[in-house]
């Protein structure tokens, strides 16, 4: 069965290896980590989610989003904010891009992978969960 592919967008690079390490045994992970390009690279790999960071150069990751959200070829894919911000401006920032939800990075740890495995269900129903494909 074809593993759900997660790209994780963020321009701070340890953070990303440690998200991909985190995300690897259950998901197809995609990293990009530069402040340019963001929706050709999501345009390319066709993930089933983004989780996209706030607080990057250039565009933030919530502009970014609202861009995705404005294309017709994109705005299928939902994306999560993947931010240090606190939880409030998280959610407002979450509802006013369009964003499918909010995860903070301050969560970030053993129960990562199983964060994004339930956002990833109650986004995407029709796709099969990680115990359904362990067996």
């Amino acid at each position: 069965m074809k593993r759900r592919k997660v790209l994780i967008v963020d321009d701070d690079l340890e953070l990303l290896q440690t998200a991909s390490q985190l995300l690897r045994p259950d998901f197809d992970v995609v990293t990009y980590g530069a402040a340019f390009n963001r929706l050709n690279v999501i345009r390319e790999h066709q993930p089933d989610l983004v989780l996209m960071d706030v607080n990057m150069p250039l565009v933030p990751g919530d502009e970014v989003t609202r861009l995705l959200k404005d294309s017709p070829e994109l705005s299928h894919i939902p994306v999560i904010l993947f931010s240090s911000n606190d939880e409030h401006s998280l959610r407002t920032m979450a509802k006013e891009c369009g964003a499918a939800g909010y995860l903070s990075k301050s969560h970030m740890g053993g129960n990562f992978a199983l964060q994004v495995e339930r956002r990833m269900r109650e986004l995407l129903p029709g796709r099969p969960r990680r115990e359904d494909l362990l067996g």
